[in-house]
This record gives structure tokens, C-alpha cells and sequence, in this order.
């Protein structure tokens, strides 16, 4: 649209629902630097009342929809997300467009939205696996990309009102935010109403934060408990390079559920773990390989050092068993999700703002069929994980391989 909107709308043959993801450029990167969680609590307040509807009418008028619905504030934006039969979403589309044109931020509905981002991070001091992948995520993604969208609990205390609303009126803008909508629905339909709902929506561009990196290698945070968490990052090539596939088979042949090698190296032959996992992530021209471990104090150094091992270990090739086994999981994993018209909303967009445009599942089918064993192990000859960026929680210190 004019206004920067960007509008993604895909008609999915046999089904009667569909599915509709909303997408404004209001994540935990652009946060003032001392008010990191801004986002998190907007993203809480926009929904306690919204055009002509207080807090109470506005959940219930979508609860008697039976919109199955999502809100959450990640590091690159916020996200609402709404799914039901298809002329259900179109009848809840005016209601979100008024959440992110005209929501109310109403006084008495700050300090809930304040409280429950302090009370999740409370609940992260019981979940030290949580706390350490938020550790390894800081030290590995430059500021500021590595920050936690929960915000800090200094941060969260000094932010006001004001600058919630603040935040509001120039975050949740047009331009570069994202309308996605999948499902049993008419394009020229989609289009018309879009354009009453969002056609005059105009705001300022928002500014990113920039301060200086905080990125380190090396994180300890001690912690008295019976179990000591690892976390291991590295990094890989970007979603939008042409060895995206190859790599992403490797990771699956690393760590593709029990049949992986992590699992079966690590836990059913050494048994030195009770959990351990690897994942691909990835943000626009930057990504990692991030990789988790969880295990007895008396362990903790040899599942480190296996860890690192095997991660090693992927530079000498894998074999055409488990290159099939990656193709059949990776492959299962999309065309599942190319069947849910929510999974379908959010994929569309993730496909826009990364690459600049929308894949079909043939063509990601395709994209996987075409990777041999040749090509994966030349990739992982001449680009072995190294430059590792490891975080630790536990009673003490490792010794880093």
C-alpha cells in the first residue's frame, strides 16, 4: 500500500478457515536503551481497549467470534495473530485495525501490563534452562538483536505511561509492518477491505537503537542446583543464501529428534545428558546454529566437551541414511505446516520480511529434493563449526575446550 503496508493473501484450497497474522516493526531491538520490555508491555496494553470498545467489550467481542488468537512482542517486532472459520476473521479484521490505529492505553491498564512482564521474568528464575538460552541469545546476537524482549527488571520499574504511549504512536506504524492472511478467503475481497481498514493509517518510520555491541564469547552465571545448563552457538550462512537447504539438513542430521546424533551420541550411548538439542536461528543477513544441553553437575565438563565434539564432528560428513532421514523430517515439518492456514499466515510473512517474497511448498519441497551428499559434506568440509559462543548456568565453572 501506499503507507508501507505491506498485504500477503494466499487462497488455500480445502478448507473453510483462515487465518490472519498482523506484523508492525515494534520489537525489543528498537526499545530505548534503558526501557528494554517497552514492547512486551505495549503489546499487552493495545489489547485492554480499542475504538469504540473498552477492555472488557474488546475481549469479548473477540471471545464470541471464536477467534483463536496470539499477541507477543519478539525482538524484531510485534505480532497479533487471529484463526477461525473465514468469514469469522474477516467480520475480527476491524477490530485489529482498530488495536493498532486506535487503541486506548487506558491509565488503569498499565500497571497490569507492567506487572505480568515483571512476573515473567520472575518465573525465568525457575526455569534455568529458559535463563540460559536468554544469556546465550545476548552474548551471540549483536545489541541490538541479542536483547531480552522480557526487558529487565530495573527497565521495567522506570518505564511510564507515557512512554508506552509514546512507543505506541511512533512503533506501530505502517511502514514496514506486515498483513498476512491465509485460507478459505477472496482475494479481491481481501484488497477492499484492507484498503477501508488500513488505507489512511500514517505514521512515522521507526528509528532502530543503536548503541555500542555487547556481544562476548564467554558467559557464567552461577547457580546452586543439581543440574548444570549449557548453551553452544556458532555461526552458520543466512536463511537467503543458496547453501540455506544444505545447512539445514546438516542441523537435522545433527539434531533431528531421537535419530539425531546429538541425541543418540550423547544421550543414549554416554548418557551424560537428560536433554539436548540443536536449532537453526536466524535474523535478516545474520544466523546461528544455537545448541543446548542439560545435565548432572558431575557431568557437566564431559558433555561439554562431547558437545563440542560432535558439533566438530559434522566437517567429516554425514552418510546417505541420515541425509534421507533429514530430507523425510524436513519435509514432513513444512508440508504439515503448509496445511494450517495459521502456520500458513505466519510462514507468508516470515517469507516477505526475510527474503522479500512468498515461496510455495513446492518450491521449499523442491528446494530440500535438490540437496545431494556431495554437496552437504563439500559444505561441511570447507566450513566447520568453529568461533563458538558458549553460556553456562550452574554451581561452577567449565573449562572451555
Amino acid at each position: 500500500m501506499n503507507n508501507g503496508l505491506t498485504v500477503l493473501a494466499e487462497k488455500m484450497s480445502g478448507v473453510r478457515s483462515a487465518a490472519m497474522t498482523l506484523i508492525v516493526p515494534a520489537g525489543g531491538n528498537n526499545d530505548p536503551v534503558e526501557r528494554s520490555g517497552c514492547a512486551t508491555v505495549l503489546s499487552e496494553l493495545v489489547l485492554r481497549g480499542a475504538g469504540g470498545r473498552d477492555s472488557r467489550q474488546l475481549t469479548d467481542y473477540l471471545d464470541t467470534l471464536g477467534l483463536q488468537r496470539s499477541a507477543s512482542a519478539s525482538i524484531l517486532n510485534s505480532r497479533f495473530a487471529c484463526a477461525a472459520l473465514s468469514e469469522t476473521v474477516l467480520e475480527g479484521m476491524p477490530a485489529y485495525a482498530d488495536i493498532l490505529r486506535q487503541a486506548h492505553l487506558p491509565d488503569d491498564g498499565f500497571e497490569p501490563a507492567r506487572d505480568l512482564a515483571l512476573q515473567g521474568l520472575e518465573g525465568i528464575e525457575d526455569e534455568p534452562r529458559q535463563k540460559l538460552l536468554i544469556a546465550l541469545r545476548a552474548c551471540y546476537w549483536p545489541w541490538p538483536y541479542g536483547r531480552n524482549t522480557m526487558g529487565e527488571k530495573a527497565d521495567l520499574a522506570a518505564l511510564t505511561l507515557d512512554e508506552v504511549r509514546q512507543a505506541y504512536r511512533n512503533r506501530y506504524t505502517p511502514a514496514g509492518a506486515v498483513l498476512s492472511i491465509a485460507g478459505d478467503i477472496d482475494l479481491n475481497d481481501i484488497r477492499d477491505r484492507v484498503e477501508k481498514l488500513f488505507g489512511t493509517w500514517d505514521s512515522p518510520t521507526p528509528q532502530i537503537v543503536h548503541a555500542p555491541s555487547q556481544q562476548k564469547k564467554y558467559h557464567y552465571e552461577e547457580a546452586q542446583s543439581e543440574q548444570t545448563h549449557i548453551g553452544i552457538a556458532y555461526p552458520i550462512i543466512d536463511e537467503t543464501h543458496p547453501d540455506y537447504y544444505t545447512v539445514r539438513l546438516a542441523i537435522e542430521a545433527l539434531a533431528g529428534g531421537m535419530s539425531g546424533r546429538l541425541f543418540t551420541e550423547i544421550r543414549e550411548k554416554k548418557a551424560l545428558v537428560y536433554s539436548v538439542s540443536a536449532s537453526y536461528s536466524s535474523l535478516p543477513g545474520a544466523a546461528g546454529v544455537f545448541g543446548y544441553a542439560g545435565t548432572s553437575n558431575e557431568r557437566a565438563q564431559q558433555t561439554l566437551d562431547q558437545f563440542i565434539i560432535e558439533l566438530k564432528r559434522l566437517s567429516d560428513g554425514i552418510t546417505e541414511s541420515e541425509l534421507d532421514r533429514a530430507k523425510i523430517g524436513l519435509k514432513a515439518s513444512t508440508i504439515m505446516s503448509g496445511e494450517s492456514t495459521s502456520s500458513r499466515a505466519g510462514a507468508i510473512a516470515h517469507d516477505y520480511i526475510m527474503r522479500g517474497r512468498i515461496r510455495t511448498i513446492d518450491e521449499i519441497v523442491a528446494s530440500i529434493d535438490a540437496v545431494s551428499l556431495d554437496h552437504v559434506n563439500t559444505y561441511l568440509k570447507a566450513n566447520p563449526a568453529d568461533n563458538f559462543t558458549i553460556a553456562i548456568v550452574g554451581p561452577k565453572e567449565l573449562q572451555i575446550p
